[in-house]
């Protein structure tokens, strides 16, 4: 008898432990596939969320700006009365 010469019994159980392997390769994938999809969708989210908060930083950067027209916005109307009174349009 030589070393690869196995019995039929033994060869019947490599071939059922085999497609057993199989079965249970497929099943792994289907169920990594199904975590994979939510996974995939999750991080598109969050794509969309870092950009969504990219856009609103940048429109806050110049926020600051806000307190100096502020000032001048209050400003105007006492000037725009002395420039009317000095026209001598206003008395």
């Amino acid at each position: 008898m030589s070393v690869l010469a196995i019995s039929t019994g033994s060869a019947i159980l490599a071939w059922i432990g085999l497609v057993l392997l199989l079965v249970v390769a497929v099943v792994v994938w289907g169920l990594l596939e199904n975590v994979r999809r939510p996974v995939a969708e999750i991080d598109r989210y969050a794509s969309d969320i870092l950009q969504a908060g990219v856009g609103i930083a940048t429109n806050l950067d110049g926020a600051e700006q806000l307190v100096k027209t502020h000032a001048l916005a209050t400003a105007v109307p006492d000037l725009a009365v002395a420039y009317l009174k000095k026209l001598g349009l206003l008395r």
